[in-house]
Formats: structure tokens, C-alpha cells, sequence
């Protein structure tokens, strides 16, 4: 698969740490690249600054080794697995030392392989698709606001502005078993789809439509960095992660 992509990761206006992590991978050995093809991967970390940061980087650790490593012929299966054991690392190590106790981090992963995106996602960051005009979002939060909306108590315009619209109520490290989403099926991957993976500093301060004008007419390293800026001009008061992968050859 033929892609161009970006990432960019900005500490924001106001804090004085980023607890994101990201990465984006792809083999050096042909044959795995092939089999296994291009890993992107976005963790907003909680729990103080310590915390937060280590279990973000904790997470895309895992989740990147534990994919590569595994035998299994199932992307979608060992993307599952990787963040179990991502989870059950950062829950251990939160066990082990008191300055780290209730870390967590959000965590939206993809794969792009054999012509097809796989996903796995667990919190509020979130994964995005721009394709014939539209935009797409790919993920569902796992915030309170968001199960509100889902059962009819709150519209999706007054969510964006709840006073709880940052509780989340999944993540990983934060219990002993992780409760993870992803899309029944894969995404299917044409030329000139867009994705975008990111974590809330974006989503809390840029609306959707603004996001897909972005992406639409720019390349990914413009994209990445319009979308950063124009999150800390609306406010940055959080640190702000992006990636952008554009498709020109699935």
C-alpha cells in the first residue's frame, strides 16, 4: 500500500508537560511490511504528568512490539491482544510504584494492510476518515457526554460544551481488563482517502468540518500542521497529537 503521512505532537498553550505519545511503523524486512504492513498509533496519557506520560509511552511500546512480534495471521485480533497486554503493563506497573498509582491512557490504533485500515480504540482520542467530500468519524468516545448523547439525554452541540466532557470512562491501565472497540468489519481503503488519527487537544477545540477542510487541501505534513495550529489558536489548553495518512495506492 502506497500512503504519504505526517505526525505531529504539540505540548499546547498551557501545559507544562505532553502525555501524548505516538508512532507510526512500518518494517524494515519486506516480507513483514507486506504481511503486516504500516502501524499508527495515538495515546493521550492521564493520571499527573508522570503517570500520564508513562503510560502513553507504555502503550504504543506494547501495542507496536506485541503486533510485530505476534504469529497470528488476524490483524484485528492481535491488535486486541496487544492492547490487553498494553493494559495489563501499564495496570501492574501503576500497582508497583505509588508515584505512578491510576495512570491510564487513551488509545486509538491503526493498521493499514492488504488494502485494508484496521482498528482499535479505547478512550476519547479518535480516528477519522476523509473520502468524496465527507468526513467520517470511525471511532466512538468513551466519555460520559458521549453515552448521554447515545441515550438521547444531550444533544452533540450542548456535549461539546458539558463541564464532564473529559471524563472518560475507558482507557487502559486503569483496571485489571480493558473494554476496547473496534468496527466489525475492516475499512475498505481507496485512493485518496485521508485518516486521521488524534488525540482530544485537536477534537475539543476544532469542529469536524473544519478538520475535513484541512485535510481535504493540504498534504499531510501541511494538514498535520494546520490542524495544530489552528487547535492552539482556538484555545490549546491541552496537548495536541495528529496524523495524517494520506492513501495513493491501497
Amino acid at each position: 500500500m502506497k500512503f504519504k503521512a505526517a505526525s505531529l505532537s504539540h505540548i499546547g498553550l498551557f501545559r507544562e508537560t505532553n502525555e501524548d505519545s505516538y508512532c507510526h511503523f512500518e518494517p524494515d524486512d519486506e516480507t513483514l511490511r507486506r504481511e503486516r504492513g504500516a502501524m499508527f498509533i495515538v495515546a493521550d496519557g492521564m493520571g499527573g504528568h508522570q503517570g500520564g506520560e508513562v503510560a502513553s509511552r507504555l502503550a504504543v511500546e506494547i501495542i507496536q512490539e506485541y503486533y510485530y512480534a505476534s504469529p497470528s495471521t488476524d490483524p484485528l485480533q492481535v491488535l486486541k491482544d496487544a492492547f490487553q497486554s498494553a493494559n495489563k503493563t501499564i495496570f501492574d506497573a501503576s500497582l508497583e510504584d505509588a508515584g505512578l498509582f491510576g495512570m491510564g491512557t487513551t488509545c486509538t490504533a491503526m493498521v493499514l494492510v492488504g488494502g485494508s485500515a484496521y482498528f482499535m480504540h479505547i478512550g476519547d482520542s479518535r480516528a477519522y476518515v476523509c473520502r468524496n467530500g465527507g468526513i467520517e468519524q470511525l471511532t466512538r468516545d468513551h466519555t460520559l457526554v458521549e453515552d448521554m448523547v447515545r441515550s438521547g439525554l444531550l444533544s452533540s452541540e450542548d456535549a461539546r460544551f458539558h463541564p464532564k466532557k473529559n471524563v472518560i470512562t475507558k482507557s487502559l491501565g486503569t483496571h485489571e481488563e480493558a473494554e476496547t472497540d473496534a468496527p466489525a468489519s475492516p475499512f475498505s481503503v481507496k485512493p485518496g482517502d485521508v485518516f486521521l488519527l488524534c488525540s482530544d487537544g485537536l477534537t475539543s477545540f476544532v469542529r469536524d468540518q473544519e478538520i475535513k477542510l484541512f485535510l481535504e487541501s493540504n498534504e499531510p505534513e501541511e494538514a498535520a500542521k494546520h490542524l495544530v495550529d489552528r487547535a492552539n489558536q482556538l484555545g490549546g489548553r491541552d496537548n495536541i497529537t495528529v496524523q495524517v495518512v494520506k492513501v495513493i495506492e491501497p
